[in-house]
């Protein structure tokens, strides 16, 4: 970094030094041709006062008078005298830009440019009483011989420049640099520092603190996590050890003969039913697992799924299930189609709907039905069973959460259903609605985006 910054304030230095000196050299060069302009013209006021109050043959006594060349022009545009030619070789100069306008307006002035010598001749010219042009001519250098006649001076003036340039830049860089390296980038103070490395600081202080605030927000999740998974562990081995108890309290008093031939087809009856609830208690595990695994590492792949044909299809599969119980099961609505991941959504569906149909009374009915509502594809499960108390809605899609637990265990549920509904809809994006009236019945709507 500091060797970028010297090279760049180096570079600074040696621009700003270039251009200045041609300014200066640019504003010297117009001071030069004023001044000529001026010399000039009081030459030329001098010479004619004089010879207007004199003949024109002491013009002779003027030639060469120094770099000032002096030409008298009659009024047919044929020299009458001239300070470093004979008049005679020199041919007619009515048409010269400076002796026109001095014949037409008194007095008149040009400059002419040679590229040959890098240098141009300043022209003066003023109207004598007797018509003829008197004309005062001044060699001037230009810009560029100026250039050419100081070369070794600039040379060595910008060799001068250079070397104090990255001197000063040295410095200015080891300076800056020096303060950006003392600085703490832990604990920033904008106190004691350039101003201009004041915004930098305290755009630095910022990021520290929004960096503090979201490494705090991360640990805090991480202990959320951390609880949740000792809360999901605790859980599990409670649920898993107590059909577990059961079914090795079973096995040990058949195992030592302590049942009569009777009982025995009531004991492995419930054996069997124990371990289909353990069956189904891993089962919900695994496929929780699952759709947490799809959170983080999607792999599933999406496809168009009609809702009002998997909703029959889902219904279809629990109308034994609800007979059993006298629950009318019946399905209805529109045509709709959402994009995702079809297993998926008949678990969250199948899931929902059983709930309806265990947590309901004898006699009851589930009414599926699907449609669009402000945009968004919907599905509702509604039934007239137990309801939900109030307290209990905004845990019941918590992991082994049970409203009734005595209710639970007699209708085989895990716990599990609604917490898989729940990553389900979280997967797919979609949003759970719950409206519930004790004694009175629930209505679960499940709302997705729809397909384009």
């Amino acid at each position: 970094m500091r060797s970028e910054l010297q090279k760049r304030i180096f570079t600074a230095c040696m621009v700003v030094f270039v251009l200045s000196f041609g300014l200066i050299l640019f504003a010297v060069s117009s001071y030069l041709e004023r001044r000529n302009f001026a010399e000039l013209k009081d030459k030329a006021l001098y010479l004619t006062a004089l010879l207007d109050h004199s003949d024109l043959s002491s013009a002779q006594q003027i030639r060469g008078a120094g770099e000032t060349r002096i030409t008298i022009v009659n009024a047919d545009g044929s020299v009458f005298f001239d300070s470093e030619h004979e008049s005679g070789k020199m041919g007619n100069h009515a048409e010269r830009e400076e002796i026109r306008e001095a014949f037409e307006t008194g007095e008149g002035m040009s400059e002419r440019y040679s590229e040959t010598l890098l240098e141009s001749t300043a022209n003066y010219a003023v109207r004598l009483e007797n018509g003829s042009v008197l004309r005062v001519s001044m060699r001037q250098d230009t810009i560029w011989r100026l250039l050419y006649n100081m070369a070794w001076p600039m040379l060595v003036i910008l060799l001068l420049t250079a070397l104090l340039s990255i001197a000063l830049a040295s410095r200015a860089s080891r300076r800056i640099v020096g303060e950006i390296n003392k600085m703490d980038v832990e604990n920033p103070d904008d106190r004691g520092i350039y101003d201009e490395m004041k915004p930098f600081v305290r755009r630095l202080i910022s990021q520290n603190q929004q960096i503090h605030r979201q490494m705090e927000a991360i640990q805090e999740e991480h202990r959320k996590q951390d609880l949740l998974r000792r809360e999901f562990t605790a859980n599990v081995s409670h649920e898993l050890k107590t059909p577990l108890t059961s079914i090795s309290g079973f096995a040990e008093i058949m195992r030592d003969g302590m049942v009569k031939d009777s009982d025995i087809p009531h004991f492995a009856d419930n054996i069997y039913k124990e371990a289909q609830r353990l069956m189904a208690l891993v089962n919900d595990i695994l496929k929780l697992s699952h759709l947490e695994d799809i959170d983080d590492h999607p792999s599933e792949e999406r496809t168009p799924v009609e809702l009002l044909s998997l909703c029959r299809e889902v219904t279809s599969r629990l109308a034994i299930s609800a007979e059993k119980t006298g629950i009318d099961i019946h399905c209805d609505g529109e045509s709709v189609t959402v994009i995702g991941v079809r297993s998926m959504l008949e678990e969250i569906l199948y899931n929902v709907c059983d709930n309806a149909i265990k947590y309901n009374r004898p006699g009851g009915w589930v009414h599926v039905f699907t449609g669009v509502e402000n945009g968004k594809v919907f599905v509702h499960i509604k039934d007239n069973g137990l309801g939900i108390p109030q307290a209990d809605r905004s845990r019941i899609f918590e992991r082994f959460y049970r409203v009734n637990k005595s209710h639970s265990k007699e209708v085989g549920g895990t716990g599990l259903g609604l917490s898989i509904v729940k990553h389900g809809m979280a997967f797919h994006n979609g949003q759970i609605t719950l409206d519930s009236t004790l004694g009175e019945g629930t209505d679960v709507g499940l709302y997705f985006t729809p397909a384009p």
